[in-house]
């Protein structure tokens, strides 16, 4: 049964110009503007057996909510010459998951992976991994974080805007170290993560690269009304976003030409096929208009020439590092 019209549209529509969409978009996510360093309070940093360095800490989000991660770096660095990335789980992972001292899936079939923080770190970035809001480990319940949501929304703020918000705080705590390199911070994660890494990468143009692994991004009317609304609990419709923009206008005008990944399955869990967005895949599907993100990325796309990984986690990687060492 249909919810929603399929012809419905947004009320009050808007246009908003490029070089506006930005700001409207920290509006909608209902972000203010972040302090110029983060208070970060640190546990002792220990040596592991891989020869990195592991450090727990913690900071506050604007809602006064604590977030854990964990830091890791090799041991033998030198000052300003290391990218950072900042690490963020989907709904049921955690930083602990991330920082795992082994990178394998426990099941082989299902979806969770673990240890791929510390892989990125093995293989010379400091990474900062967080249990982000909207994580299992972060919430009483479903139904604690919908009510929230609904509490959240008459102050104009948004579990998205949160979720946004802890990932730059994040990546200024990166900044603030002195072993990585101030023009080289970038965000990746899987499914909520993979929203978290895009969204704040839009939002913030000092972010050099991100890779958003099934992360939700094609288009929020596509999601309402082509694909199963059940896979994405409410933090991901954004609300009065379609008065002004959807997805793709927010990638033209607020991360190209930047270099950016994106992932996105083919098949779901069930075999069914997800629907990459035409707006993305250069199908135009029916109710879309052209899509903007073509030009506006026709010469970086084509720079990046990330191949399809050969082995797990080789490509995100290798994706990454070029980005930092300015190489195709």
């Amino acid at each position: 049964m249909k919810l929603i019209p399929e012809d419905i549209r947004p009320v009050y529509p808007e246009d908003v110009p490029a070089e506006k969409v930005r700001d409207k978009l920290l509006e909608l996510l209902g972000l203010e503007p972040l302090p110029s360093s983060v208070q970060v309070e640190k546990g002792p940093a220990v040596e592991s057996d891989d020869g990195l360095m592991e450090m727990p800490l913690t900071f506050q989000n604007g809602l006064g909510e604590t977030v854990p991660g964990i830091l890791l770096f090799p041991a033998e660095s030198l000052a300003g010459t290391m990218g950072g990335i900042v690490c963020v789980s989907g709904t049921g992972g955690s930083a602990e998951r991330v920082t795992h001292p082994r990178f394998h899936r426990p099941d082989p079939e299902g979806p969770a992976l673990f240890g791929w923080g510390r892989e990125l770190s093995r293989r010379g970035f400091v990474t900062l991994s967080i249990s982000a809001k909207g994580t299992v480990s972060r919430r009483d319940s479903e139904h604690s974080w919908e009510l929230e949501r609904k509490l959240l929304a008459p102050y104009g703020r948004s579990q998205m805007g949160v979720l946004v918000e802890e990932t730059l705080l994040a990546a200024k705590v990166l900044l603030a170290l002195e072993e990585v390199d101030v023009h080289g911070v970038g965000l990746t994660g899987f499914s909520l993560g993979g929203n978290a890494s895009w969204y704040s990468m839009a939002c913030a143009p000092w972010i050099r690269t991100a890779a958003s692994l099934c992360g939700g991004l094609g288009s929020l009317a596509q999601g309402i009304h082509l694909l199963d609304v059940a896979r994405h609990s409410s933090y991901w419709y954004v609300p009065h976003m379609l008065r002004y923009f959807d997805h793709p206008e927010i990638v033209a005008a607020c991360i190209a030409p930047r270099p950016f990944m994106m992932i996105s399955p083919t098949r779901d869990e069930r075999g069914e096929s997800p629907g990459l967005p035409g707006r993305f895949d250069g199908e135009e599907r029916p109710s879309c208009t052209p899509s903007p993100v073509r030009p506006a990325w026709v010469v970086s796309l084509t720079s990046l020439r990330c191949p399809v990984p050969a082995a797990p986690g080789s490509g995100i990687q290798g994706c990454l590092r070029r980005r930092w060492r300015g190489a195709p």
